[in-house]
């Protein structure tokens, strides 16, 4: 072997698939060229970057009828890496009406607000954007040489004996690469298929969740800001811009074992009526904006699903797990985007720097699992917390105004000094 073969990057005109292209496969791609871009070693020819997708076009709808928080405290980081990327401003630009949490009492009053201390070099240290625009930009950021492949996802994946892996497509064709980048989300095929062991836990909680038809004007407070009223009978309610133009709630109530999920858009006219009336009768302590919202739900949006999260596993070999695929959380964590952004970007610096492929996987995991591990303790917490009834439920409040006092008192010291 000459010099020249001793020196080639690991990844020099390596196959790359990444199964799934939502928030943590789009990431990856956008920050791979990126590092590859600016890599004082250039990898010439540089990896093929193909993607598969289940969704048929870039404006399908089904799941994107949501927002996301993305936050730039010390443990979520997605603001940061959208910057780094170049494209936080046009996420803020396309962001929802408000900027902060609020814990309200069961009238909408403010019971607290938690206002994230600023971060240096951002605008803004947190937004609420809808999943579509967030994706939106996304795939408009992603690299022209980068092929997604729509209406076409990965079924299936074997290890082959000489480091390769070999998948099976929907559309019945198989496909062979160097790599494979899992980002097919918290239901993971893949994972099924490849790190079976690796299991979905019942958080303990069960979620009922819509969203409204588009609105003329958003109804207050959700107007200018988003959050949650705990302890009400012991359900935990969240509201939120949906988009600019529409909201969405959610119910949500512990129990011992999980309740079978109805998927939004499947659900018959009959269910979507008991699942209403009793999301009704879970939230009648509770004032407007809720009769509001009720009123205007998009029926063919109703869902019922768990809270399920799983253990962070570590990699190994040509499959490398991201996102919900390597460590899923339950919307408690209010983190799941964030995570999927920075697996996005930290796996592909890790790719393009380290010195071979098992040093890549190890540096990346050991920044992905610490960090996903502590998002998923503390969806815990909010679940304890967000269902608290009696006495526990006033202990709660206290130490969370608590909290949010000292955090106020150590931001107005900062600026003091500055």
């Amino acid at each position: 072997m000459n010099t020249t073969d001793q020196q080639q990057h690991f990844l020099t005109g390596k196959r790359v698939i990444i199964a799934g292209g939502g928030i943590g496969g789009l990431t990856f791609c956008i920050a791979l060229q990126h590092f590859l871009e600016n890599s004082t070693k250039k990898i010439e020819p540089p990896p093929t970057i193909i993607v598969y997708e289940r969704d048929t076009s870039a404006n399908a709808i089904g799941r994107e009828g949501y927002s996301l928080s993305i936050r730039g405290d010390a443990l979520s980081g997605g603001m940061q890496i959208l910057q780094k990327l170049g494209i936080l401003d046009e996420m803020i630009t396309e962001s929802n009406p408000g900027t902060h949490f609020t814990l309200f009492n069961t009238d909408f009053s403010p019971l607290m607000q938690i206002l994230s201390p600023p971060v240096e070099g951002l605008s803004q240290s947190s937004m609420r954007i809808a999943r579509s625009k967030l994706r939106e930009i996304l795939i408009k950021n992603v690299p022209s040489s980068v092929i997604i492949n729509w209406d076409c996802a990965v079924n299936s994946a074997h290890e082959l004996d000489n480091g390769q892996i070999l998948i099976d497509l929907t559309d019945g064709t198989q496909e062979q690469c160097d790599l494979l980048i899992v980002a097919d989300g918290s239901n993971s095929i893949i994972r099924k298929a490849l790190r079976s062991e690796h299991v979905l836990n019942f958080a303990g909680a069960v979620i009922i969740a819509a969203r409204t038809r588009t609105l003329d004007k958003l109804p207050s407070p959700i107007d200018k800001t988003w959050g949650a009223v705990l302890g009400g009978n012991g359900h935990f309610l969240f509201v939120a811009p949906s988009d600019r133009t529409s909201a969405l709630w959610s119910i949500s109530y512990l129990s011992n074992t999980p309740r079978e999920p109805k998927a939004a858009g499947t659900i018959n006219d009959d269910e979507i009526d008991e699942i209403l009336n009793e999301a009704k009768e879970r939230t009648k302590v509770y004032g407007e904006p809720m009769p509001t919202l009720f009123k205007e739900t998009l029926r063919s949006s109703v869902a019922v699903f768990n809270a399920k999260d799983m253990i962070p596993f570590r990699n190994h070999g040509s499959a490398i797990f991201i996102g919900d695929a390597q460590h899923a959380m339950s919307p408690f964590a209010g983190n799941g985007a964030n995570m999927a952004i920075m697996d996005g970007y930290q796996l592909a610096d890790q790719l393009v720097h380290a010195k071979d492929l098992s040093t890549a996987i190890k540096s990346y995991d050991d920044l992905s699992i610490p960090r996903s591990t502590s998002a998923i303790n503390m969806s815990h917490r909010s679940i304890t917390i967000g269902h608290s009834q009696g006495l526990w439920k006033y202990m709660w409040v206290a130490v969370l105004k608590l909290m949010a006092w000292y955090l106020n008192l150590n931001y107005q010291h900062d600026q003091q000094s500055n």
